[in-house]
């Protein structure tokens, strides 16, 4: 990564007195940690609509079904397969791990909001 970085900055031949290269190189920081900087610049409303958005993008679900309640298997008739490919799907959109005695806990969008900001707000904690 800081690599990348090198190669942009020498490339834009951006001086140290640029006024931009502070938060250029502060965007570079957060490239190392996306999911810091989704954790840190997100609301509640913002999470939830990125989970909505990425559950709708499935492809075995009715878009217009999803809704912060529905049930994955009774209102979006997804059997243990399709789940299990939806919360890889939702791994890879948030860049985050879910082990699969949680992922089996997750029966709804509001679950997975609940366990994303959850699970971020421990990390920063740690941090």
């Amino acid at each position: 990564m800081q690599y990348l970085r090198n190669s942009i900055v020498k490339h834009l031949r951006l001086s140290c007195s640029s006024p931009g290269l502070p938060e250029f190189l502060a965007a570079g920081r957060l490239l190392e940690a996306p999911e810091r900087l989704f954790c840190s610049s997100s609301t509640s409303a913002d999470l939830t609509n990125r989970v909505l958005e990425a559950v709708k993008k499935f492809d075995r679900i009715d878009a217009n079904k999803v809704t912060e309640k529905a049930d994955f298997r009774k209102d979006l008739n997804l059997d243990s397969l399709d789940r299990v490919e939806l919360v890889m799907a939702i791994e890879q959109e948030f860049s985050i791990e879910i082990p699969d005695e949680k992922a089996d806990k997750l029966a709804c969008c509001a679950d997975v909001v609940k366990y994303i900001s959850e699970t971020t707000q421990v990390e920063k904690d740690n941090s």
